[in-house]
């Protein structure tokens, strides 16, 4: 599976065969382009389909504490999570979706409000190890990042265009293969 470091030079290649790096430690306006926008276009991919690498599931206890009107109960957002999908219906997945809401709570932290008392929660883990990635991801997250700096490093708007749609087919492919 590809490394961080592939997935920059896979990028980088997206977008022409003169730009190149070695490591993303190296003092280089590509090398710095992707150090900017790596983490948050992996974030963005990962939120955008229930991706089964980055699937989590989790119980927490309830927090205790005052619960805003019309909810019973308040969970902890869990650290590792980009997106909370669902509280999973123990009477099956037939069922209507139970609701929740995230919120902030009185300590500004991140909690997950519902009716119910001790729910399972489905999530999209933040998987930082590109090793768990499919590969049609990667080749996903690889064109998702050539859009996102296209225009820094090559200044050229149609470049940009053609990342950003060959992303979203490559994007809708990695969903598909996913599912």
């Amino acid at each position: 599976m590809a490394s961080k470091v592939q997935i920059a030079k896979l990028a980088l290649q997206n977008l022409g065969d003169r730009y190149d790096i070695e490591s993303l430690d190296e003092a280089t306006t590509e090398a710095e382009q992707v150090n900017l926008v790596f983490d948050d276009v992996l974030a963005m991919l990962l939120r955008v389909h229930p991706w089964k690498f980055a699937k989590r599931y989790t119980s927490p206890g309830a927090l205790t504490g005052t619960v805003p009107s019309g909810w019973e109960a308040m969970f902890t957002y869990p650290s590792d999570a980009v997106k909370v999908i669902r509280i999973v219906n123990p009477l099956g997945n037939d069922l209507p979706p139970i609701k929740f809401s995230i919120a902030r709570n009185s300590s500004d932290a991140k909690v997950i409000l519902c009716n119910e008392d001790e729910p399972e929660f489905e999530y999209t883990k933040l998987v930082t190890n590109t090793s768990e990635f499919d590969p049609s991801f990667t080749m996903a997250l690889s064109w998702r990042i050539a859009e996102t700096i296209a225009m820094p490093i090559t200044g050229d708007a149609g470049i940009r265009n053609m990342a950003a749609q060959t992303a979203n087919l490559y994007v809708a492919q990695a969903q598909v293969d996913d599912s």
